[in-house]
């Protein structure tokens, strides 16, 4: 009986030793991303014997959807990845878990403050940032030497200001009999981020920090869109989806390119390609805010909470975050300031040259119904580009729909 005993004491001793918590994470990234999340969830789950961090793969334009329907039925992930930009319509509904007393202080005082500002919502935390990833220029190197567009000591001319950017872009477009100037998709890329951007730049508030709600500009949402309607009208740019923006500049038949960092994680392996990239240029007098999203943890809402499941959650979460600088071979920037100024970020291929956007975010407003304005944004951005709508009727429009969201 005694040896019975001692023996269930060991096996129960075991159990609870090699106990390991298991927990669901939804992701939506493919590619080269997919493999760097996948990579960092194996090496976690070595690092920490008692989680088992299992990773289920959501298609990207399925995963907001599939996460509503987990959510309501009382079975989600443990973690997903939401955007941040998403974070206020699923945190108003009371379908995510407020974090602020399981995050540790260190890492919430080491964030980019516009960023974790962002993960709140009503005063309460509901996500870890992992990155940020903005609107940013590209220039390729090899077109603007052709174009003559080099200084005294033969480095490539980098605009600074918009009228900088023009000029060279049409030097370099005529000189060289090229299609286009600078090369761009109209939809979510002028519509959102360009306007954010540009209007930001022009002195525009999205939000209100007095009223809490949204508050656009007239005059500022129509100087706007004259600026992004005259970008076409004078043949610099040209109407072309996303993948043909895309070939253009990487085969060598655009001198500038506007898109996020993310294409950082491709340029830098073509073979003969050189390209350069900087922040987007500044209106002057203005600093060059741009528009940013950023990918965050959550922990959606269940029945019944398990604080076990949560621990190992957060403990995830923020052991990911740190771990921004590898993350960030894919091209975003890390969020928390000590990765952002290690070295083990700064020497990645040419982050010096754009780190310091991290300094000019201009993150979606924590609002509800923003998915729904930023879709608006990109249909009127577009029939303002195809000279369907005028500016100051397209400010009209912006200015009223976002009225009867908030309202």
């Amino acid at each position: 009986m005694r040896r019975l005993l001692i023996v269930t004491v060991l096996l129960t001793f075991f159990t609870l030793v090699t106990a390991k918590t298991t927990i669901t994470v939804w992701t939506f990234f493919g590619g080269g991303e997919g493999f760097l999340v996948t990579e960092l969830i194996k090496k976690f789950n070595a690092e920490n014997p008692d989680i088992e961090v299992v990773e289920q793969i959501v298609e990207w334009g399925q995963l907001y959807n599939k996460l509503i329907t987990a959510i309501s039925a009382g079975d989600p992930p443990d973690v997903s990845v939401m955007h941040l930009a998403v974070l206020p319509d699923f945190a108003s509904r009371d379908a995510l878990v407020a974090l602020d007393k399981y995050v540790s202080k260190s890492v919430l005082e080491d964030y980019i403050p516009e960023i974790v500002e962002k993960a709140r919502f009503d005063g309460k935390l509901y996500a870890i940032p992992f990155d940020t990833h903005p609107l940013v220029l590209y220039y390729n190197k090899k077109l603007l030497r052709q174009a003559g567009l080099v200084n005294a000591k033969g480095e490539v001319l980098v605009p600074k200001t918009w009228d900088e950017l023009l000029n060279y872009a049409k030097q370099a477009k005529e000189k060289l009999g090229l299609e286009v100037g600078i090369t761009s998709e109209i939809g979510a890329m002028m519509g959102e981020r360009l306007f954010i951007a540009y209007y930001t730049q022009l002195g525009g508030q999205i939000y209100d920090a007095k009223t809490k709600s949204l508050k656009l500009d007239f005059d500022k949402v129509k100087k706007t869109y004259e600026f992004i309607s005259n970008l076409y009208k004078s043949g610099i740019m040209k109407t072309m989806t996303y993948d043909t923006a895309e070939s253009l500049f990487q085969n060598n038949q655009s001198p500038f390119h506007l898109n996020g960092v993310w294409v950082m994680a491709v340029y830098p392996t073509l073979k003969d390609f050189e390209f350069g990239v900087t922040s987007i240029p500044a209106i002057p007098g203005s600093k060059p805010f741009t528009w940013a999203d950023s990918h965050t943890w959550v922990i959606p809402k269940k029945p019944k909470e398990d604080p076990t499941k949560i621990a190992a959650s957060v403990k995830f979460i923020e052991w990911f975050a740190k771990s921004a600088a590898e993350w960030a071979k894919a091209g975003h920037l890390p969020v928390l300031k000590g990765v952002l100024k290690s070295e083990a970020f700064l020497s990645l291929p040419m982050r010096k040259d754009y780190a310091q956007v991290a300094e000019f975010l201009v993150p979606a407003p924590s609002v509800r119904g923003w998915v729904e304005i930023r879709q608006k944004m990109w249909e009127i951005g577009e029939a303002v580009i195809l000279g369907q709508k005028s500016p100051d009727a397209a400010a009209k429009e912006l200015i009223d729909f976002v009225r009867q969201v908030i309202d």
